[in-house]
């Protein structure tokens, strides 16, 4: 069954709110206040739907993260959805996900430690950038609690939207980009080839399954975005150097240091991060939350950057259709590193989530409830999801952006139980040599 919430059932979601701040998503422990603010981007160059000429340029909205001045935190609180997005955007997530108004109560009331609009704070140094993309049908406030710690420790947080395969949003002219739904003529070879890919059974069938894959993909769905997401934040990233962002960063970007760049996105965004930090000179490291990879320069290919791969249990919870269960392998062993070197490349970081389904490594893991919530977002505790992926990408980040200590990712592994480092221990078997039985000695 598909819900719309209606304003009569915001109204009601609101009048149900408590007036101090919820239980919901915990308070950033970096030395900054936050502050936040939404502005636009738009990509002339291209336009805002790819099939309508008359759709105008590419829109590109965004909820920026930044660290603030000291003296501008308050009592007051937003919620976690405000404003516009209230009555645009929480209704497309329960529309597309099929959750009805109880399940996205949290949203609407619980209220986050953030202050828009706030004067940013400056440092000698800078602050590093972080562009964050957002996954599939999904909004770009949807990692707010990675954001708030991030930016409370001294980065600034640019996370887009992708117009069209994103909730519902609005733009600054007024009009609303919503999700688009439909496979638009999909080439069927493609998801036969990522079945085959998922199983990861032995090299041969997956060569021959990655030749189809590339030759399939420009024809699909997916295939389309991928182009558009990945344009998106080389777009994005492109402006942020130039200094032609929007007017209203402009006092954020004065506090910058556009030299050191990172890539960071959930499930679909996780997979355009590792692809835009690929092509762009700036960018440090990249960091792919879940994100099953898209680019076929990236199978048995490197990124040449860090990269931190987050994967969800798919031991217990399989992501993709016909994924291996074990623990030896995951489909993204195939990707960001050359199949013979992707059990002894340092520089993915590869780990396992116990407990964690895809969506848990968004905000929903700790603002929803219920009976269903295992069913959606697995049945790690939020709090220590949340704790595991903020404490693990900060000094990931911190390692290779701000070039600091890489012994130190391992520490902050060994902080969380949940967090299982990955080795794809099925990809060195391909590559190791057997060697042929020689009888004993007599």
């Amino acid at each position: 069954m598909r819900y719309v919430l209606n304003p009569l059932a915001i109204a009601t979601l609101l009048a149900m709110a408590p007036a101090a701040t919820a239980a919901g998503l915990p308070s950033p422990d970096g030395a900054y206040a936050v502050g936040t603010t939404h502005v636009q981007f738009v990509d002339r160059a291209r336009t805002l739907d790819r099939r309508d000429v008359a759709s105008g340029p590419r829109a590109v909205p965004a909820v920026v993260w930044y660290p603030a001045r000291e003296d501008t935190r308050t009592d007051a609180a937003p919620t976690y959805l405000a404003g516009p997005a209230l009555a645009t955007t929480l209704p497309a997530i329960a529309r597309n996900f099929g959750y009805s108004p109880n399940d996205l109560h949290a949203l609407a009331t619980v209220r986050v430690d953030v202050h828009p609009a706030a004067p940013p704070a400056h440092s000698p140094q800078g602050f590093p950038v972080v562009v964050f993309s957002h996954g599939f049908f999904l909004y770009p406030s949807q990692n707010t609690a990675l954001a708030m710690h991030l930016a409370s420790h001294g980065y600034i947080v640019v996370s887009i939207a992708h117009p069209g395969d994103a909730a519902d949003i609005g733009l600054d002219d007024g009009r609303v980009a919503a999700t688009r739904v439909g496979v638009e003529g999909d080439d069927p070879r493609l998801a036969q080839a990522m079945q085959v890919l998922a199983n990861g059974a032995d090299p041969q069938p997956l060569r021959e399954a990655l030749s189809t894959y590339a030759d399939a993909l420009p024809a699909t769905r997916i295939g389309r975005s991928f182009a558009d997401w990945r344009d998106d934040t080389l777009a994005v990233a492109q402006q942020l150097r130039d200094g032609r962002s929007p007017e209203a960063l402009h006092d954020v970007l004065a506090g910058a240091d556009l030299g050191r760049l990172a890539f960071v996105g959930m499930s679909f965004g996780g997979a355009t991060a590792a692809t835009s930090c690929r092509l762009v000179a700036v960018c440090r490291a990249a960091v792919n939350l879940d994100g099953q990879n898209f680019d076929p320069a990236l199978y048995d290919g490197p990124v040449d950057r860090p990269l931190l791969l987050m994967l969800s249990d798919w031991t217990r919870y399989g992501l993709l259709a016909g994924q291996s269960r074990d623990a030896d392998f995951s489909p993204n062993d195939l990707a960001y590193a050359r199949w013979r070197d992707a059990a002894r490349d340092s520089d993915v970081v590869r780990v396992r989530l116990q407990g964690a389904r895809h969506l848990g490594f968004t905000d929903l893991v700790a603002l929803l409830d219920g009976p269903e919530r295992e069913a959606r977002v697995g049945e790690l505790d939020g709090d220590a999801a949340l704790s595991a992926i903020g404490d693990l990408v900060l000094t990931f980040l911190d390692a290779h952006v701000r070039d600091g200590e890489v012994a130190d990712i391992d520490r902050a592994i060994g902080r969380h139980p949940a967090l299982v480092p990955h080795v794809p221990t099925r990809l060195r078997s391909w590559t190791t040599p057997v060697r042929a039985a020689t009888p004993d000695p007599p």
